[in-house]
């Protein structure tokens, strides 16, 4: 013989709403328990505000500040090219070997790649061409310029050096930053050094 029960769905729902008011009921009492600490509390803290404080007086030591000069340099430079930010200032090449500098930001945001003017101020040791495309002729070492045509004003060096050159150890880690701008940080380690 089956001996369950059944139940009604009057006496289901009874149930039910049984249930919910005991959870409303734990809630709430939760609720004031919480209010009446946090009253305790702050009865607690202003209490502490009425301690009686101390002051003793000291005589204050005085000193003569060294005696500095300050020379101060002022050098004009134009904010649009502060803007200007390359992935390389500096690159070294072997005779034949091609690397670009990769413009990160430009000076303004009506500019574009077609605004860009590369030019190599000693064409026998490096050139490059109208994208940026830097490639080593020679033995030494030259600056690329970056200019813009609508910002005849602002010149970018680039240092190139070909061949020959003791190049340094360099180490470049680019990281993406948190106001999604990217920061490049280039280590050099001299040579000889481990």
């Amino acid at each position: 013989m089956d001996n369950r029960r059944r139940v009604t769905r009057k006496v289901l729902r009874q149930r039910q709403l049984g249930a919910l008011a005991v959870i409303a009921f734990v809630v709430l009492l939760f609720v004031v328990l919480l209010a009446k600490c946090t009253k305790n509390m702050g009865e607690g803290s202003s209490s502490k505000a009425e301690t009686t404080t101390t002051t003793v007086a000291t005589e204050p030591v005085v000193t003569a500040p060294p005696e500095t000069t300050t020379e101060v340099t002022t050098v004009a430079v134009n904010p649009k090219a502060s803007n200007v930010k390359l992935s390389k200032r500096e690159l070294f090449l072997e005779v034949g070997e091609t690397d670009v500098p990769i413009i990160q930001a430009y000076p303004d945001a009506g500019t574009s790649e077609s605004d860009e003017v590369w030019k190599s101020l000693d064409p026998a040791i490096a050139v490059v061409n109208a994208s940026g495309y830097i490639t080593g002729v020679s033995k030494g070492q030259t600056y690329i310029v970056l200019s813009f045509k609508n910002y005849p004003d602002i010149e970018i060096e680039i240092k190139v050096n070909v061949g020959g050159v003791d190049a340094p150890a360099v180490a470049t880690t680019s990281i993406l930053g948190a106001d999604g701008e990217t920061v490049t940080t280039t280590t050099t380690v001299a040579a000889g050094i481990a």
